[in-house]
């Protein structure tokens, strides 16, 4: 049941700024080798395409929304959800660095439009317990992501283009402004299949954790079944999962939580749980 899968999180006030260790803002070390870009040309993209936005059902769990494309090589690629997609402990108040989740490896899961079942790959939820981190921290409460492998025989019916939206023509570095605008698309079955309901825009309503996470108004409010897409900033580029329905204790909206990309990225890295070649696939057309 895709309700399952939205973790419901009540978001406090007077969060700490400072910046957690592994989930710093630079996108990468300064004496790390280049990584070389993916060599390919996807064309124009098509609805029968494996994309960003396409729709991720685990066996067990429940459905989710994809975010991004990602590859660590020209064999080795991934769709990008959130990693409470893969937890039954995601409603039931256990924190994340507690929480059992599916093992790595696991290959119950479905992606839309391909042919064969992919495999998980990486948790944030799991790296964390294996990294020791404390449970209750900034970090386990708002660190939620994790990569599907794409079995070999789909990975010519791979595109890096956001339904409804194009790009991510970059991935965004650094700590986006309250304000920003932002857009998502969401594939959750309450929506119906309207479209007008699964494209969303939005603005950033806080900045969580000194940028590790952000709080998001959107004008169609993300919804269980949307957990794990995509938002892009104004300008195109890949800024941060969708991860939680917040409750706010204060006088604002209900609002949707989401975790920085490059936080989340870059922790994987650093813990050596995501291959460090592992890059962000991009498309240059980006219509709001």
């Amino acid at each position: 049941m895709r309700g399952r899968i939205l973790r419901l999180t009540t978001i406090l006030f007077g969060l700490s700024a400072s910046v957690l260790a592994g989930c710093n803002s630079s996108s990468s070390d300064s004496n790390e080798a280049p990584v070389a870009p993916i060599s390919r040309n996807f064309g124009e993209p098509t609805s029968q395409q494996i994309r960003p936005g396409v729709e991720i059902t685990a066996s067990g769990y429940g459905t989710c929304t994809s975010n991004f494309l990602y590859a660590a090589n020209e064999v080795t690629y991934y769709i990008g959800v959130a990693a409470h997609c893969f937890s039954n402990d995601s409603n039931n108040g256990v924190n994340p660095c507690n929480a059992s989740s599916a093992p790595i490896g696991f290959s119950g899961i479905t992606i839309e439009n391909a042919s064969r079942a992919g495999e998980l790959a990486y948790s944030s939820w799991t790296a964390m317990q294996e990294n020791g981190e404390t449970a209750g921290s900034e970090l386990c409460q708002f660190n939620d992501f994790a990569l599907v492998r794409i079995h070999v025989d789909d990975i010519d019916n791979v595109h890096p283009a956001a339904i409804a939206y194009g790009g991510p023509r970059a991935l965004f570095n650094g700590v986006a402004s309250v304000g920003d605008t932002v857009y998502s698309y969401g594939r959750s079955s309450f929506h119906s299949g309207v479209q007008d309901l699964q494209e969303k825009e939005g603005r950033i309503s806080e900045v969580l954790a000194g940028g590790l996470a952000y709080r998001v108004s959107f004008d169609n409010a993300g919804l269980p079944g949307d957990s794990g897409s995509a938002i892009l900033h104004e300008d195109g580029r890949a800024l941060a999962v969708l991860t939680t329905v917040g409750v706010s204790l204060g006088p604002s909206t209900v609002g949707n939580g989401a975790v920085s990309l490059e936080r989340a990225l870059n922790y994987g890295k650093a813990s050596g749980h995501i291959p460090a070649s592992t890059q962000l696939l991009t498309w240059p057309a980006f219509s709001p």
